[in-house]
């Protein structure tokens, strides 16, 4: 099996017979990036499920259900029984409409940014075990120039020496989907992953400032112009908050 998203999704709606489900569990335990792609989807679908309001159909609507599933028995109640399926099928897309309506810009949003981080809390975990630098150089004019003709922009590299915060390199990786810049520093003996990428004025979760926690890692994000910044690191939260002022001075 080679890897694929729309695999791994069908197998956690349980929409494979066995043979592909066996084949997907054998490819998910060799490898690394389909799990963390399984761990990220079960994440977004409980944050989803966890966020989304839940609303029971009225009485009304049910009884008119109801009534139309009986007619439907009577041929000579067709037209009639036509009329209430569509009068039904109104009222539930109605519904549904009203459901998501309701969910709300602010849930919606924290869903997205809480998928992102949960992303980027990946991303930074695999690096400290994989491949941390692309290009290793404390030198920000070597590093930003590597990036030239691998992305479809040019990250804002700092050197931040004075202030305690070391230039170690950076590299390319992947958020939802398309290529970012992650610049790597080092404040004493922790690691600091700083991802950057363009975002435009439909991408809510990219946009805006916070901070978050997570298993004694600590993330803050920001926006710089038309850029999106996510800092992730297990330093102290107040740490990573000088780091982000710093960086956006």
């Amino acid at each position: 099996m080679t890897c694929s998203r729309e695999r791994l999704e069908s197998w956690l709606d349980d929409e494979l017979d066995a043979a592909e489900r066996s084949a997907v569990e054998r490819h998910i335990e060799t490898c690394a990036d389909c799990a963390a792609t399984a761990a990220q989807l079960r994440a977004q679908k409980a944050a989803i499920r966890s966020a989304a309001p839940y609303y029971r159909a009225s009485r009304n609507l049910r009884q008119s259900i109801q009534t139309a599933v009986r007619a439907a028995d009577r041929p000579s109640r067709e037209k009639r029984w036509r009329w209430l399926a569509i009068a039904a099928a109104v009222l539930l897309a109605a519904s549904a409409s009203w459901n998501v309506l309701h969910l709300g810009s602010d849930e919606s949003r924290a869903v997205a940014t809480s998928h992102l981080a949960g992303s980027l809390f990946d991303n930074h975990m695999r690096s400290l075990v994989g491949t941390l630098v692309d290009v290793p150089s404390s030198d920000q004019h070597t590093v930003k120039p590597w990036f030239a003709g691998k992305l479809d922009f040019s990250p804002d590299v700092k050197n931040l020496d004075a202030e305690g915060f070391i230039l170690a390199g950076g590299r390319l990786d992947y958020v939802g989907g398309r290529r970012v810049a992650a610049l790597v520093y080092r404040r004493r003996q922790h690691v600091i992953n700083l991802f950057t990428w363009p975002f435009d004025r439909h991408d809510s979760a990219a946009s805006g400032a916070g901070e978050m926690e997570r298993g004694g890692y600590n993330l803050v994000h920001w926006t710089k112009g038309p850029m999106a910044c996510w800092a992730v690191s297990d330093v102290s939260g107040e740490e990573l908050k000088k780091f982000r002022s710093l960086y956006e001075q």
